[in-house]
């Protein structure tokens, strides 16, 4: 029973990937909520750095809303700037990669996952 308990805590362990491929991280976020948008379970940093991979541990289960925000407009895009473009996953022990962003999605993605 103690390695059935133990594995069914680990199916609910989120693991959040975020890398922010062009040189304007600043204008990219993201939040992790459950439906209705209120309370923010994750979220990006405010101090985000270009081309570097961002890597999150999240305990939970259920409906979760994924956004991904980019005040410029262009996504994670910056092939059309010369640079290369930035992706976001998320994946679990369980389901493996149950989302994967990349390049220009314009301002706002938003997915309904269930965990």
């Amino acid at each position: 029973m103690k390695k059935l308990s133990y594995l069914f805590v680990i199916l609910f362990w989120l693991c959040v990937a975020s890398a922010f491929g062009h040189d304007y991280p600043t204008e990219t976020s993201w939040q992790i909520t459950p439906p209705g948008g209120s309370p923010i379970i994750a979220q990006s940093d405010s101090n985000l750095l270009p081309n570097t991979l961002y890597s999150d541990t999240i305990p939970l289960g259920g409906t979760i809303i994924t956004a991904i925000f980019d005040s410029f407009g262009d996504g994670l895009g910056s092939s059309q700037w010369g640079g290369t473009d930035g992706w976001f996953l998320i994946q679990n022990d369980c389901q493996d990669t149950i989302m994967y962003v990349a390049g220009n999605f314009g301002e706002i993605y938003t997915d309904t996952l269930i965990i």
